[in-house]
């Protein structure tokens, strides 16, 4: 199959990234100009947003195709200044199959704090995201964020890149999506009950017991 021809085929898959990416804005969880989506298609390719234009705005059309090794097979279109860090992450997890990176302003704030995001005030936000991950500060669009964001996610599915904004992966988009709007929502949560006081998160049992869960999903 020819660049041409797979670029048609996975037209259904290019609306459903445009929708995700849509729907990130309109939430919310990202501006006009920030924030990238990928999928893998097949074995040895990327659907991504591309750079440049207006995420509240995005049609299929405008997604981009790119092979695992980085060859924009669009040209066309102006390939996401992160391209190389999705494509690391793809390489390092074989299980991902989405990557969503955004800058959802409260968990974007713990970026620039010391302080981590507490998953465990409930049940919801442990089992979907476990314990989230921060990954060195390094620029944007660079290789080294690549490598840093890489390393990171080997050991979880939510990143927290510092200075930065949030990455998270899943098996699917949908799961990948999810991840990123209940970690802004566990973050506003983290602001709440610390500005409430009286915070009680899971304890250990609770805790094994999800973990059990989450383990015997996987």
């Amino acid at each position: 199959m020819n660049p041409k021809e797979l670029y048609e085929s996975c037209r259904e898959a290019r609306e459903e990234l445009a929708y995700f990416m849509r729907r990130l804005y309109e939430r919310g969880l990202t501006t006009c100009s920030g924030g990238n989506l990928s999928v893998r298609v097949g074995a040895g390719h990327v659907i991504i947003t591309p750079s440049a234009l207006d995420k509240g705005r995005m049609t299929g059309e405008q997604i981009g195709l790119l092979t695992l090794g980085g060859e924009n097979l669009t040209p066309q279109l102006k390939a996401s200044m992160e391209a190389r860090m999705h494509l690391r992450v793809y390489e390092g997890r074989p299980d991902v199959r989405a990557v969503v990176h955004a800058h959802p302003v409260t968990a974007t704030s713990f970026s620039a704090m010391s302080a981590d995001i507490d998953t465990r005030l409930t049940a919801e936000a442990y089992a979907i995201l476990g314990v989230p991950v921060k990954a060195p500060y390094a620029l944007m669009g660079t290789d080294g964020l690549a490598e840093e964001v890489a390393a990171a996610v080997k050991g979880a599915d939510v990143v927290i890149l510092e200075n930065h904004g949030i990455l998270t992966v899943g098996p699917s988009l949908l799961s990948a999506f999810d991840r990123l709007e209940v970690l802004e929502a566990a973050a506003k949560m983290n602001i709440i009950t610390t500005l409430m006081g009286g915070v009680s998160p899971m304890n250990g049992k609770r805790i094994a017991e999800l973990d059990a869960w989450r383990a015997a999903r996987k």
